[in-house]
């Protein structure tokens, strides 16, 4: 039995050997890896591949489209999108990627930034890790975890590049590899918003310079980033500053009649500590409890210079998460609601409770930091082995959220959608949405030059037709003249009264500027084959002519078309488009 023990004592002490020199290795490369085999399915599926399509391909992605398709002339408003929509209403989040969907097709552009922010994603976190910890393996297991999270590649590095950032602003800070840290933080001014995340980014920028400042620390390199970082998001968003500072908007935007509403306090601040919020799922809740239990033991352990450091930092990251979740309660509160809903202009509608796109980053950082406690913790009597165990339970720990990330990733349904198919998964592919076929079809039928007529859309989305080129009056737009929305609003007025929630949703908010009806509410995706015959809409068919509307793509046949004042082109659909479109000519006065 001593001979067995001692030989299993031997395994453990070689293996403990073996994932040591592993934690000092350069594991960089695995993140390539983890590209790959993440995106093989992407590529295999070609065109079928599918992505998230709300607030991207419904939408977003129209604000890399209509710029990069006016890249070059000097458009101050693309006439395509809701009869001429302003430029700085379809700024685009990374403005680096442009060029691509000017030079290649909208879903190589699409799927080349998503590679491009999946790579930095890893990469920032890795180097994040691995300067704070001297982990590779925690930097590894951090950065794999954080870079296939289902973040929103149409934002750019708004989410992806947050670790990317820290790591460059670390090294103007402690003025090591200067140069890198200056391109990346170029990199990632022109590749985030100013007003999705840049703000917070240079609010904390600022406070680590007044620290500096006030310790009397003088480091010009971090000075030259910040400043780097602030003439970027100035030069890119000049049109939106000048507005905001200046009042030189050429336009009273719609966002001046959005509502915010209150929510209760305490519910608020635990869905978000515990769930996010819109458009940054982090997916940490089961995180959580071993991160408390890991800064717990840490507490009680006996830690050097560096692992003081360490610790300092995840219970600084933990404060910091819980004050960015009271931070979103604060600001729905009713007290804060009711401010905005008095005022006027940007302090109305600005949402500077995105503090919490921090918290994909910030969740997994956390969760690095607070597992390089345990990994550096030294146990009574044994020393620094038994690394096998450590992280063995950082594995375990890390296992319920890993099947998190492995159901919500892209990967997997595009896994899903190759073995199984849409009749199964009930995915809709880029192709079966965008459907060009299904819209040259229809560009045949009228055979018009598109940039002569308007259509309007009626249960379907606009995103496929302004993707082929047609000239649209609905759209979406986070900021278009509120007296544009008051003229589309005449069209569907009597059909609000109908559905007050619909009223409510566009009349509050009204990002999405849409045929709204009693029939089917706000909803935009009608899919082929259904049996919905729209009658008795009652739209103000004069007011839609008014815009210019000459034809009315309709996810549904209207049974009263004649009524409407409504002819009938005709019904297309093909094998691979997700939508069947009823196409009508508005040429008729109504009855």
């Amino acid at each position: 039995m001593n001979k067995l023990h001692k030989k299993v004592f031997t395994i453990l002490k070689q293996t403990d050997v073996l994932i040591q020199h592993l934690d000092h290795c350069t594991l960089w490369w695995i993140g390539i890896l983890i590209t790959v085999v993440f995106f093989l399915p992407y590529f295999a599926l070609g065109d079928g591949c599918i992505f998230e399509i709300n607030d991207q391909l419904d939408e977003s992605i129209m604000n890399y489209m209509l710029p990069a398709r006016h890249l070059w002339d000097g458009s101050t408003i693309y006439p395509e999108m809701l009869n001429g929509v302003n430029a700085s209403g379809m700024q685009p989040s990374a403005v680096l990627f442009l060029p691509l969907y000017r030079l290649i097709s909208a879903r190589t552009a699409f799927l080349t930034q998503y590679i491009i922010c999946f790579l930095l994603a890893f990469s920032g976190m890795y180097l994040l890790v691995k300067e704070i910890t001297d982990s590779s393996i925690l930097a590894m297991i951090a950065g794999g975890s954080f870079c296939v999270l289902p973040l929103y590649p149409v934002y750019g590095l708004s989410e992806f590049g947050i670790p990317l950032i820290l790591y460059g602003a670390l090294c103007l800070w402690k003025q090591k590899n200067v140069i890198w840290g200056l391109l990346i933080t170029v990199v990632f001014g022109l590749t985030s918003h100013l007003v999705y995340i840049g703000y917070v980014v240079l609010g904390f920028w600022v406070i680590a310079l007044v620290y500096a400042l006030a310790k009397k620390k003088k480091n010009q390199w971090f000075t030259i980033g910040f400043a780097v970082l602030f003439v970027i998001y100035v030069l890119v968003n000049r049109a939106l500053i000048r507005e905001i500072l200046f009042g030189t908007g050429s336009y009273v935007s719609h966002r001046e009649e959005m509502v915010s509403s209150a929510m209760p306090f305490w519910k608020t601040f635990l869905d978000v500590f515990q769930n996010s919020a819109q458009h940054a799922p982090s997916l940490h809740k089961y995180l959580i409890l071993p991160i408390i239990l890991f800064l717990i033991l840490g507490a009680f352990c006996k830690k050097d210079v560096t692992d003081r450091k360490i610790y300092k930092a995840a219970v600084a990251n933990f404060l910091l998460l819980i004050a960015i979740a009271l931070f979103y309660a604060f600001c729905h509160a009713t007290l804060v609601s009711n401010f905005k809903n008095s005022v006027s202009g940007f302090l109305r509608y600005f949402q500077i409770h995105r503090f919490y796109w921090l918290y994909p980053a910030g969740w997994y950082l956390e969760f690095a930091l607070a597992a390089a406690v345990l990994w550096r913790m030294k146990l009574p009597g044994i020393g620094n082995p038994v690394l096998l165990g450590k992280l063995a339970v950082i594995c375990f720990c890390l296992l319920p959220t890993l099947q998190l990330l492995k159901v919500n990733s892209g990967m997997y349904l595009n896994v899903n959608q190759i073995n199984n198919g849409s009749g199964v998964t009930g995915y809709i592919s880029w192709e079966s949405w965008f459907a060009e076929d299904l819209m040259q079809e229809i560009d045949d039928a009228i055979g018009r030059d598109k940039s002569t007529y308007r259509v309007a859309h009626l249960g379907i989305s606009p995103a496929p037709s302004l993707m082929h080129g047609f000239y649209t009056v609905d759209g979406y737009s986070n900021n278009y003249p509120l007296e544009y929305k008051h003229r589309f609003r005449e069209v569907i007025a009597a059909e609000l009264e109908k559905n007050e929630e619909v009223r409510v949703y566009f009349d509050l908010w009204g990002n999405r500027c849409y045929l709204f009806n009693n029939i089917t509410g706000n909803y935009m995706q009608l899919k082929k084959g259904n049996t919905l015959v729209y009658e008795g809409l009652e739209f103000d068919m004069d007011a839609l002519r008014e815009l210019g509307c000459e034809y009315l793509f309709s996810g549904a046949e209207i049974g009263d078309a004649e009524r409407m004042g409504l002819e009938l082109v005709g019904y297309y659909e093909t094998d691979d488009s997700y939508w069947g479109i009823w196409v009508y000519c508005v040429v008729k006065e109504a009855e």
